[in-house]
């Protein structure tokens, strides 16, 4: 008898492993938004062709869909897809669905306070000066990756908030490369560099200043080929550290600073990192004045360096900074600056001048202005790179429909001019429609 009580238990439990375990949901949120944009862009290589077209135009649309779940003990799970192509590219993948976001949020875990995030996230920093997009990967079907709203990759997240104090400590490590080891030949043959994966660290602290509208963030990220051999050139171990500071500034209402001073040390490839990078910026909201103007003063500086031969790099490294276009104008950032090689928020200053209204409660207009320089320009260069105006206008046709209209132009400067053959200025034009659900 007691063997057959053995076998009915043992065949309970089997059948209650083999049914899945579904967790108590008590919320669940759908949601999305779809991105139209008609895009036309001209002379972006900075030269005049005679013979073949500059300019191109094109439709694109990206459509991401979230699902969220809350689930008792403070457990949140979060699924996002994305597709994004232009309109009739018809190539493998331009149909795909792709993975966005798919992470666990465990709040509140063992302690107070401490949350964990774990899976395909987004992870920025302050204003993603320096973390921000994490996603390298361009979709074949869209030419415009500039506008891919892709940031996220596969991480590990952990944070706590203190109760005492309005403090919050953040520290994580994200997977940028993965590559699997395989087997190099035997001696004498030369093998190849396996396994080379490449991993991003940091630490974070973010203070709310409690007597002010102020915040203090400080950071630590180092970035790191995971497994490097004695090859040189698959060397890479870049250490970053900074600080950033915002404040609205209550004695005078409307004005507002900020300024964010990053460093570098660390070797890339043989060479030793000494680069440097950092912003300040001041606003001013007029206040009780019909259209709510604003108006904005912003210097960004990238070091340079302007002697190849030495073992030392001093330009700054950028690591995966986002809206990027917001520093140096979206021309030069969507172009990289064409043949040239510049504009890579490397070996550059930038002087930003910014204004914006609000005529309605439904129109927005801004006007942004860049001066781009370089900081060392090698032997023969110039240095002014060149002026950009970026004109953007907004409607908010509903509470989820937004329409915008975006004109751009870059005025070519003498750098280019140079080292430019039959140099040509820039344009593009962008119009879109947004809508969330």
């Amino acid at each position: 008898m007691s063997k057959k009580i053995l076998m009915v238990l043992t065949a309970v439990l089997l059948v209650g492993m083999s049914i899945p375990a579904f967790a108590a949901v008590e919320n669940v949120k759908v949601g999305g938004d779809i991105s139209i944009y008609g895009v036309y862009r001209k002379n972006f290589d900075f030269t005049k062709d005679t013979v073949a077209k500059d300019s191109a135009g094109w439709l694109m649309t990206t459509t991401r869909v979230y699902v969220s779940s809350e689930l008792t003990d403070n457990v949140e799970v979060v699924i996002r897809l994305i597709n994004e192509r232009d309109w009739d590219v018809e190539i493998a993948g331009s149909t795909n669905i792709d993975l966005d976001l798919a992470y666990i949020k465990l709040s509140d875990m063992f302690v107070p306070g401490l949350s964990a995030t774990l899976g395909r996230q987004e992870i920025i920093l302050g204003e993603g000066f320096i973390i921000g997009d994490l996603n390298g990967f361009v979709s074949p079907a869209v030419f415009g990756g500039d506008l891919s709203a892709r940031l996220s990759t596969d991480a590990l997240r952990f944070d706590y908030k203190l109760a005492t104090v309005p403090l919050t400590l953040t520290g994580f490590v994200a997977k940028i490369i993965e590559n699997y080891a395989t087997v190099s030949p035997p001696p004498p043959a030369i093998g190849i560099d396996t396994g080379l994966d490449q991993d991003l660290y940091g630490i974070n602290a973010n203070y709310q200043v409690p007597t002010a509208e102020a915040e203090v963030e400080g950071y630590f990220v180092s970035l790191n080929n995971a497994h490097a051999t004695k090859n040189s050139a698959n060397e890479l171990s870049v250490q970053t550290f900074g600080a950033r500071v915002a404040h609205e500034v209550a004695a005078v209402p409307g004005f507002s600073y900020k300024g964010e001073i990053a460093g570098q040390w660390g070797k890339t490839a043989g060479l030793n990192n000494k680069g440097y990078a950092g912003y300040i910026s001041a606003d001013y909201a007029f206040q009780n004045i019909p259209w709510e103007p604003k108006v904005g003063l912003t210097y960004y500086h990238f070091s340079g360096d302007n002697d190849a031969t030495d073992n030392t790099d001093n330009a700054w490294n950028p690591l995966f900074p986002d809206a990027a276009g917001d520093r140096i104008g979206a021309i030069v950032d969507a172009s990289g600056l064409g043949a040239t090689g510049w504009g890579q928020q490397s070996n550059m200053q930038v002087i930003k001048l910014s204004g914006s209204i609000q005529p309605t409660e439904k129109i927005s207009i801004s006007l942004d202005w860049f001066n781009d320089q370089l900081v060392k320009p090698a032997a023969g260069e110039k240095k002014e790179l060149g002026n950009e105006i970026d004109l953007n206008l907004g409607y908010a046709y509903s509470e989820d429909v937004e329409f915008g209209l975006t004109f751009g132009y870059f005025v070519r400067g003498s750098a280019i001019k140079n080292a430019v053959a039959d140099s040509a200025d820039a344009m593009q034009i962008i119009g879109s429609v947004a809508v969330a659900f």
